[in-house]
Parts: C-alpha cells; structure tokens; sequence
C-alpha cells in the first residue's frame, strides 16, 4: 500500500497542469480525485464520511489545514504544491459536498 500511495503521490507531482481557480472541479479532477475518487482515500462525495470529519476539524479551514500539512497516507498538499489556500479549499468544499 505504501508504495502505491508513493506511485500515486508521484504521478501527481508530475502533472504538468496547473489548477487554475475554479469551483474546485478542476482541482478535484487533477489532483485528488486519483485517490478520493477510487476509495483510497475517503470518497469524495460521502456525507457520511465527511460530515464528522468537518465536525473534528471545525469545518473546511480544519479540513484545510489537515491537507495543507498532511495526514496518514496523503501526502502534503494532496499531490498539489502549486495549489493557492483557495483552489485547495475549493476542492475540499467539492469533495465533502457534491452527490
């Protein structure tokens, strides 16, 4: 699992694109959906996951700042370095709330 998830992480860094502003779509489709898309990570979409999450962390600037630092298998800024705070948050809002 771990190299996968290092496999992963480094296809995403070779993504020449860059996550233009948008209403996270974009972002989402780039950079987070290889893993929030196929169950690797928690599905984007999934209230059901999401919803405790944004109540632990006190909502999307919590959930922000966890994918900003990192955490368990997702690496920093979820594969997107060149992302700003807001395509980041943009994507986030996209993950936790569209069906």
């Amino acid at each position: 699992m771990k190299k996968l998830m290092t496999l992963l992480c480094l296809a995403g860094a070779a993504m020449t694109a860059t996550a233009q502003a948008d209403d996270g779509v974009a972002t989402y489709n780039t950079y987070c959906m290889a893993c929030h898309g196929t169950g690797i990570g928690p599905m984007a979409g999934d209230k059901n996951l999401w919803q405790p999450r944004l109540d632990a962390k006190g909502g999307v600037d919590g959930l922000l700042a966890s994918a900003k630092a990192g955490l368990n298998a997702m690496p920093p800024m979820g594969t997107c370095m060149s992302c700003t705070d807001e395509q980041l948050r943009a994507a986030i809002v996209h993950i936790t709330t569209f069906k």
